[in-house]
C-alpha cells in the first residue's frame, strides 16, 4: 500500500472507536475516568462525556496529522527509511483504539485490566519498533539526524542493538503479564538505562 493510502487509512482508524462511544453514550457517566496510575490502575483522571467520546479520537488525529506532517518534511529534506516509517505510521491509531476502548469499557463498569493493556500496548510497540529499526542504514540515519552521525561500522553494530533490546524488551513484557507489576516497571526501567548507554556510545562514535 502506498504511503498516502496508509496515511488516510490511519485517519479513518483513529476516528472508528467513535462509533463504539456512540453505542454506549447514554449507559457511560456524565463524568469519565480517562487516566489511570500506578499497578493498581486507580483512577486520577476524568474528562465530561462529550469530551471523552468526540475529543480524544479528534485530539488523536490532530496529532497523526501532526506526526506525519513532520515526517513527511523531514524525509523531503534529509532523507527517507520508508520501512520505519509505516511503523511510526501506525503507532498513534494503535495507541488510540486501545486506549479509547479500554476507557470506554472501563466507564461502563466492565472489568478492564488497564495496567495490562497498557504493558501489552507498550511491548507490541518496542517488538514493531525494534524489528524495523536495523533497516535503516547509516547514510539514512545520518540524513535524519545531521547533529548526530555514527561511524557507518558503529551504527550497524548500534542498530542491531537497539532491535535486540526492543525485541527481547517487548517479549519480556508479554511474559511479566503472568507476573507481578513489578516487573514489568523493573523491565522498562533497564531498557531507558540501556538505550541511554547505547545513544551515549553511538556519541562517541561520530565520523
Amino acid at each position: 500500500m502506498k504511503i498516502k493510502g496508509q496515511t488516510w487509512l490511519s485517519y479513518l482508524v483513529i476516528i472508528l472507536p467513535i462509533s463504539y462511544g456512540l453505542l454506549n453514550y447514554g449507559a457511560l457517566p456524565a463524568t469519565m475516568a480517562t487516566h489511570f496510575s500506578g499497578a493498581n490502575a486507580h483512577p486520577d483522571g476524568y474528562m465530561t462525556k462529550p469530551w471523552m467520546v468526540f475529543g480524544m479520537p479528534l485530539l488523536m488525529l490532530a496529532l497523526q496529522f501532526f506526526c506525519l506532517t513532520v515526517t513527511r518534511l523531514n524525509s523531503q529534506h534529509k532523507g527517507t527509511a520508508p520501512r520505519f516509517e509505516r511503523v511510526v505510521t501506525w503507532i498513534i491509531p494503535l495507541v488510540t483504539v486501545v486506549a479509547y476502548v479500554a476507557t470506554i469499557a472501563y466507564n461502563l463498569g466492565h472489568a478492564v485490566d488497564i495496567w495490562r493493556i497498557a504493558i501489552s500496548l507498550v511491548a507490541v510497540i518496542f517488538i514493531a519498533m525494534g524489528n524495523y529499526l536495523p533497516t535503516i542504514s547509516a547514510s539514512q540515519y545520518q540524513q535524519m539526524h545531521r547533529g548526530f552521525q555514527p561511524r557507518p561500522a558503529a551504527w550497524h553494530r548500534l542498530k542491531y542493538w537497539y532491535g535486540y533490546l526492543l525485541v527481547g524488551s517487548g517479549i519480556l513484557l508479554l511474559l511479566s503479564l503472568f507476573t507481578v507489576p513489578l516487573v514489568a516497571g523493573v523491565i522498562l526501567g533497564v531498557t531507558v538505562v540501556a538505550m541511554l548507554v547505547m545513544s551515549i556510545y553511538g556519541m562517541r562514535q561520530r565520523v
